[in-house]
């Protein structure tokens, strides 16, 4: 068996500047592509990316500031709705009480006018009334006193001055302190009474009212007293017994004036 020699693999021949010269070209291309194509691509998506994002923020700022103007807003809304509130409360507060003090004022004025018109009107029935009043007891004093007068005769006044000597008698042991007291001074020896009348007095009745002054002032050891008897025609069918600061009546003029106070009395409460 021959062997055939050994064959060796094809080498291929390398063109160093042919290799050299693509390796150039494919610099040339990629500076080429770096500057007229990548590089303004890359610059205008640089400038994109800067407006996109200058955009985004005035954007940005713009919504804050629109957020911020919205707020402000709303503030000044709710403000406006605070002060809103707040005036219409004031106003309705003012207006009420400017209502309260006007309604006041009525009020007082209407129950000023009121008071005066009753004082007016009380001041004139009281006027009315004293006066019908007054003239009424005048004449009534008068048409009593007349018929008195006529009708005293010798046997009423004894019954009189025996009804004054009665009630001397009467008096209770307080009404003799205070006459004895009253009358008593012990600087004279002897105590003067005084026995108005309007007509002469019997003179037993004068005995008998001497005595009984002095058992009083005597049980007490008062000194002597000294009677005095008067007639006074302004009394009407009575006895009054005078001293210093002290005085016991009995009289029409006594009935007449209590009925003439209570007339008054009554009048005063009808008025």
């Amino acid at each position: 068996m021959v062997r055939s020699p050994k064959q060796e693999p094809d080498r291929v021949e390398i063109n160093w500047f042919t290799f050299g010269a693509q390796i150039l070209n494919f610099f040339v291309l990629i500076f080429v592509l770096q500057r007229f194509l990548y590089k303004p691509i890359t610059k205008a998506m640089a400038r994109r990316e800067k407006t996109i994002s200058d955009r985004l923020s005035s954007a940005s700022e713009q919504k804050q500031e629109a957020e911020q103007e919205v707020k402000h807003y709303q503030e000044m809304q709710q403000q406006f709705t605070d002060q809103k509130t707040e005036l219409l409360t004031q106003a309705k507060s003012e207006v009420e009480e400017t209502r309260q003090r006007l309604l006041k004022e009525m009020q007082e004025s209407v129950a000023k006018e009121r008071s005066q018109w009753q004082s007016n009107l009380q001041c004139q029935k009281d006027s009315f009334l004293h006066e019908v009043g007054d003239r009424t007891m005048q004449q009534l004093q008068a048409t009593v006193r007349r018929v008195l007068t006529d009708l005293a005769e010798s046997e009423l006044e004894t019954q009189i001055a025996r009804v004054f000597l009665q009630k001397l008698r009467d008096l209770t042991e307080t009404e003799r302190a205070e006459l004895v007291t009253t009358l008593t001074d012990s600087t004279k020896d002897s105590i003067p009474l005084t026995v108005v009348s309007t007509f002469t007095l019997p003179p037993d009745i004068c005995t008998a009212i001497a005595t009984v002054l002095q058992d009083y002032f005597q049980a007490v050891g008062s000194g002597k007293i000294e009677s005095i008897y008067e007639i006074e025609s302004s009394l009407i069918c009575g006895i009054e017994l005078r001293g210093t600061g002290y005085k016991l009546a009995w009289s029409m003029d006594t009935y007449l004036d209590s009925i003439t106070e209570n007339l008054v009395t009554v009048f005063a409460e009808e008025a």
